[in-house]
């Protein structure tokens, strides 16, 4: 779990500074007052778990690295190995061709999911 409320805090201010928001434009999409989002980031307030959620949806990190930091990445990671491993050996397998249009694909689903994300999180 995390070490002290002021890791989260600074962890929710980096994810923050990471993705270019505001204080101001957080404040605003999370529904509380500008002072209310200051104590999370000083750590003076520990976000409840709704808060934090939509925090993480809001930077586009991980839930887990808010409460585990790193450590949360690769728990992520180490519970998808077998799953990504397996993805991996299958696409090693396809001529390059295959793989260059894959590859194309993934990255307009991702660009399509980035600002399908933002269309919601800007309607709440």
């Amino acid at each position: 779990m995390v070490d002290n409320k002021q890791e989260m805090a600074l962890r929710i201010k980096e994810a923050r500074e990471w993705k270019g928001l505001t204080q101001v434009y957080m404040a605003q999409q999370l529904k509380v007052a500008r002072q209310t989002y200051l104590d999370l980031e000083t750590g003076k307030t520990e976000p409840k778990v709704r808060l934090l959620m939509e925090i993480s949806e809001l930077t586009e990190r991980p839930l887990t690295w808010f409460i585990y930091g790193d450590l949360g990445l690769d728990i992520i990671e180490s519970e998808y190995k077998e799953e990504i491993d397996k993805l991996v050996q299958c696409f090693g397998c396809l001529p390059h061709s295959a793989r260059q249009i894959i590859l194309q694909q993934s990255i307009q689903l991702a660009q399509f999911m980035t600002e399908y994300t933002r269309t919601i999180t800007h309607r709440r």
